[in-house]
């Protein structure tokens, strides 16, 4: 039972049927919800649903929700099984979690015939989210009747399906032997990263606005350099690791604390689940390695006072790889 839903004005099909049957299969008998922001409004008709069709009770996680990485752990000792909205489990299952996909019911092939004139070659990589994915076998139909070969990277990593990607991982695209890539989707969030992490370039066609762009990763990579240039200036740096399960680097983060001492500089593991500039204040520090999702110090660079570098920053300010090997920090 696949069901249409709509919250800000976007429609998403969830098969619910799915979570149902797996409810009643498991016999659970206390339920809990998670979604990212742009799910929230749909958690209390499901869990209205599922209360009639199941006769479970059900728990709404009302915390920020930035991925599949980010389980509600805290719910999820509380209920016998968490449903998140909206995701592709990363690698292995988990126990007691279900991950509900949301797809958007949108026509690729416009965005893809409107994008052609802007591909300049004739064999391209193809990517998209989790919510174009099932659409994704018409975009190579609309690419191969301009007479263009669009190929989907293999799934590697906490990536389940041909051609998709994240906004940390994009080893699917990465693994392609091409001069350019189509990102099919929405914003620019992921076609940026694409641009980053492949250093090729990016056609962005977005099927709900019509939107066709290149992306230029190139003002991003002068930011970083400036942030890498101004962190040369501290000697105490905070490395950041999250709690969250699929953001935990622990190992990574004590191997750039022992590179950073080892240069004379003061280095402290800082353990937290939330990565806001405040409690980076709070710290004393004065700058900040963040081993947790790569785009917080991407995307959120402006927020902080502090520079707040990858760990292929740091080690290019640690003088262990050259700006010329610069690379997108991608979750494994």
């Amino acid at each position: 039972m696949a069901r249409a839903l709509s919250t800000d004005g976007s429609s998403y099909q969830l098969e619910i049927g799915k979570a149902l049957e797996l409810i009643r299969r498991s016999g659970a008998g206390r339920v809990g919800l998670q979604a990212p922001e742009g799910l929230k409004r749909l958690l209390p008709g499901l869990a209205e649903t599922i209360r009639k069709e199941t006769g479970a009770t059900v728990t709404v996680s009302g915390d920020p929700c930035y991925g599949a990485c980010d389980v509600d752990q805290e719910l999820a000792l509380e209920v016998d099984l968490l449903i998140q909205l909206g995701h592709a489990e990363l690698g292995e299952a988990r126990d007691k979690v279900f991950f509900l996909e949301a797809r958007m019911p949108v026509d690729l092939r416009e965005a893809v015939k409107r994008a052609v004139p802007m591909l300049a070659s004739r064999r391209v990589g193809v990517s998209t989210t989790v919510q174009h994915l099932h659409n994704l076998p018409d975009a190579l139909a609309a690419l191969a009747e301009q007479g263009i070969e669009g190929l989907l990277g293999s799934p590697e990593g906490r990536l389940k399906y041909p051609g998709q990607v994240l906004g940390c991982c994009y080893s699917s695209a990465v693994s392609l032997n091409v001069e350019e890539h189509l990102f099919i989707g929405t914003g620019s969030f992921h076609p940026l990263g694409l641009a980053l992490a492949t250093g090729r370039r990016v056609v962005a066609a977005d099927p709900v606005t019509g939107a066709v762009s290149e992306i230029d990763p190139q003002p991003m990579l002068r930011r970083r350099f400036a942030k890498i240039a101004r962190a040369r200036e501290s000697r105490r740096f905070a490395v950041l690791v999250s709690k969250k399960p699929g953001q935990r680097r622990m190992e990574l983060a004590r191997r750039l604390a022992e590179a950073g001492e080892a240069r004379g500089l003061e280095m402290v593991l800082v353990y937290m689940d939330v990565i806001e500039p405040d409690r980076l204040l709070d710290l004393g520090v004065e700058a900040a390695v963040c081993t947790a999702c790569p785009r917080i110090a991407l995307d959120d660079a402006d927020r902080y006072s502090i520079p707040l570098l990858t760990p292929p920053e740091f080690e290019i300010l640690l003088g262990e790889r050259q700006w010329e090997e610069y690379e997108f920090d991608e979750m494994e």
